[in-house]
């Protein structure tokens, strides 16, 4: 390493993180504004993203207190699965018209203020419907809305017809809990950190429950230096993860008095001066 100047010297300790890009991480629990413990989710780290489900009886108090901590929202736009199951009334499904997609779409923001995005909540029957998509991604390309497909089934078209309309779409990777067993959530998050290292990104989804709450709060405090936990928007913005600046000590490099003639030489000593 060379001299600076002759008034510093600047010695560089590099942080292991500082060699590359650290990997981005980004997790989104969905189904807020339903139970108690939302607000354990809420007590971690504001770069996880909440997904509020519109008709939820606390969506907008809960949209109301993400935004005070400036973390991501996104609107849990309930869609039809293939399945016979109960839809919230904002659901959207097969069949319908442009109009009456625009009608829940604004019902949901009006619940869901300051969202920045919309994930479908189920919709395995709904995301694989091109006229359906279409007409959802006209309002999300209106309102400047990012979408993400939280992937309910492989047929899904939305991603493809969001980037037909201009709106930036995104892919979940990883669910966190699919089981509820601790040691499930577990071995999925550490799936999360493996597939964030292999492909730069990963996108989970988890869920408000007492064992994914427990994984989160553990696995985040311990995160690896190489893993950078990440909002959704910064994902939607497609911010560059900045590694850790080196850390630098200046050094004056004045020479000291027993550095400069005349001096008495001493075993071990610089110099005493005469």
């Amino acid at each position: 390493m060379g001299r600076l100047s002759k008034t510093a010297l600047c010695l560089s300790l590099l942080l292991p993180a500082a060699s590359g890009l650290a990997a981005r991480l980004a997790i989104v629990i969905d189904d807020i504004g339903y139970r108690a413990d939302d607000q354990k989710i809420y007590n971690l780290p504001k770069e996880i993203s909440v997904a509020i489900i519109p008709s939820a009886p606390n969506a907008t108090a809960r949209a109301k207190q993400a935004k005070q901590q400036g973390r991501d929202i996104l609107i849990h736009q309930p869609m039809q699965p293939k399945a016979k199951m109960r839809l919230e009334k904002e659901g959207l499904v097969l069949g319908m018209s442009a109009a009456q997609v625009s009608a829940n779409i604004e019902y949901a923001r009006q619940k869901v203020p300051y969202a920045i995005g919309l994930n479908n909540h189920m919709g395995s029957a709904a995301t694989a419907d091109r006229t359906l998509m279409q007409h959802l991604m006209q309002q999300l390309q209106k309102h400047k809305l990012f979408f993400l497909d939280s992937r309910t089934i492989g047929s899904s078209v939305a991603s493809k017809v969001a980037r037909e309309n201009g709106v930036v779409a995104l892919d979940r990777h990883i669910f966190l809990d699919d089981s509820d067993a601790y040691a499930d959530v577990q071995r999925q998050f550490n799936l999360s950190v493996q597939y964030a290292r292999k492909h730069g990104t990963a996108i989970v989804i988890g869920h408000p429950r007492k064992n994914t709450i427990r994984v989160l709060q553990q696995g985040i405090a311990n995160l690896p230096k190489d893993i950078q936990l990440v909002g959704m928007g910064s994902l939607w913005r497609n911010e560059k993860v900045i590694p850790p600046k080196p850390f630098i000590l200046l050094f004056n490099d004045l020479p000291a008095s027993t550095s400069v003639a005349p001096f008495v030489k001493y075993p071990l000593l610089r110099g005493v001066p005469e």
